[in-house]
């Protein structure tokens, strides 16, 4: 018989099942090590989507809802609370709270959103007040003195209280209210400065050997973002006082309304990247 007939298929069969099988892939130490590293970046990214959006958007809101609270305070008090010292222009002065992350006052930026607001409270340490509150300077002056009232607060996450501040320009109004009413201040320049530059707190910033006349309100945070290199500040003088009274400014009156008739849930700009 010859040779060169074709197999049968058992024969066929026979053969291909002798074929040697395909390896598995052989796990490597710089396999695992890649696949740890995309793990780990994956992490990584969505950590610091939360801390650099999602969480300015929760503590924004929470921190609006907070000023707003601190504002019906201030309706139910006004007519208990001891009144206030009041200066030879006639502007009340009242001292702030000496305890670290007692809310006293809350701060509104119409050029920041329409309904921006923030609690402000005593201390500037990151994680009893700043991470929570903007932060007053406990060793500046009272809100609406002759004097410097500064405060500050976080460029980026935990709500980027003042994230805006580079954007201020000449004609955007503040104002701080407290229980006797809103103090109006008007921006007026900006700077950066060092970190270590306490001479900016003085009565007349970068000029501590002087004793000023104007009344002050100085606005503080990081600069640039992601980094603590530098402070951009930015100065705003006294304009006007208007007593609870006569009921909150024209500019700022839709967002105080507004947090009213919300039981304090409406939300504010500045915490936009």
């Amino acid at each position: 018989m010859s040779d060169d007939l074709p197999l049968s298929s058992s024969r066929r069969e026979e053969r291909g099942s002798k074929r040697p099988r395909k390896r598995a892939p052989r796990v490597t130490v710089s396999g695992v090590l890649g696949e740890l590293l995309l793990t780990a970046g994956f992490v990584m990214m969505l950590f610091l989507g939360w801390k650099f959006w999602l969480n300015d958007i929760i503590v924004g809101n929470a921190q609006n809802q907070e000023g707003a609270a601190l504002s019906e305070q201030f309706d139910r008090e006004y007519e208990t609370v001891k009144p206030p010292e009041v200066d030879e222009s006639g502007i009340p002065i009242r001292k702030a709270p000496t305890e670290e992350a007692t809310p006293f006052a809350v701060l509104y930026v119409p050029a920041w959103g329409e309904d921006y607001s923030r609690t402000i409270a005593t201390g500037i340490t990151r994680y009893g007040v700043l991470d929570y509150y903007v932060g007053y300077y406990p060793d500046s002056d009272p809100v609406g003195s002759v004097g410097n009232f500064a405060i500050a607060g976080h460029r980026l996450a935990y709500g980027a209280s003042m994230q805006k501040i580079p954007d201020l320009q000449l004609g955007d109004n503040v104002y701080v209210e407290t229980v006797d009413g809103w103090y109006e201040y008007t921006f007026r320049a900006g700077e950066y400065v060092g970190p270590s530059e306490i001479s900016i707190l003085s009565d007349v910033p970068r000029h501590p050997e002087l004793k000023g006349e104007d009344r002050i309100m100085l606005l503080m945070t990081c600069n640039p973002f992601h980094s603590t290199e530098e402070r951009v500040v930015s100065y705003t003088t006294f304009v006007d006082f208007i007593p609870r009274s006569e009921g909150p400014p024209e500019e700022i009156a839709g967002a105080v309304n507004a947090r009213t008739n919300n039981n304090g849930g409406d939300t504010g700009g500045g915490a936009e990247h």
